[in-house]
């Protein structure tokens, strides 16, 4: 693979939001209201289309852990 393919920016794979659904059990609507909300930052790879990086995606899902588990003490 090329090293400078979209594929592989900066080291990180690019998640598609199906991808992203999928890995959290959640639906494409829950994903484009985090995405909306600015919860989930996305990298824009076209006019139109946009992916998430990978680190960003474990960021996220660590400070949705952290929140988690602040309210149930």
């Amino acid at each position: 693979m090329d090293k400078y393919s979209p594929k592989n920016m900066a080291g990180y794979d690019l998640l598609t939001m199906e991808q992203v659904a999928k890995k959290l059990g959640v639906s494409l609507k829950t994903i484009y209201r985090w995405i909306d909300s600015g919860e989930l930052p996305v990298s824009y790879v076209g006019k139109r289309t946009y992916r998430i990086f990978e680190r960003d995606f474990i960021k996220f899902v660590y400070a949705k852990q952290k929140k988690a588990k602040r309210r149930n003490k």
